[in-house]
């Protein structure tokens, strides 16, 4: 285990642990790399897909975004000049 590497108590159901313990043992692997790798990679990919997401609304919402600004723009004006 890394020097920077923290525990984190997780609980499996039996079927699970039976086969991390297998799947390590048959490819000589040691369990917490395996997890540790697996975690990572899942998170790098749940990661990207998100921002991927929120990119492609920032987009789909642009042009919504837009008219509604337009649309006040009158109402910021005649307010301001009220304030004169």
């Amino acid at each position: 285990m890394a020097s920077d590497a923290h525990q984190v108590p997780v609980n499996l159901d039996d079927a699970t642990l039976t086969e991390l313990k297998t799947y390590c043992e048959f490819f000589s692997l040691d369990q917490n790399d395996l997890i540790n790798n697996v975690l990572s990679h899942f998170l790098a990919d749940h990661e990207s897909i998100d921002l991927n997401q929120l990119a492609l609304g920032y987009q789909a919402m642009g042009q919504l975004n837009e008219e509604i600004a337009d649309e006040f723009s009158l109402t910021e004006a005649e307010a301001a000049s009220i304030d004169q």
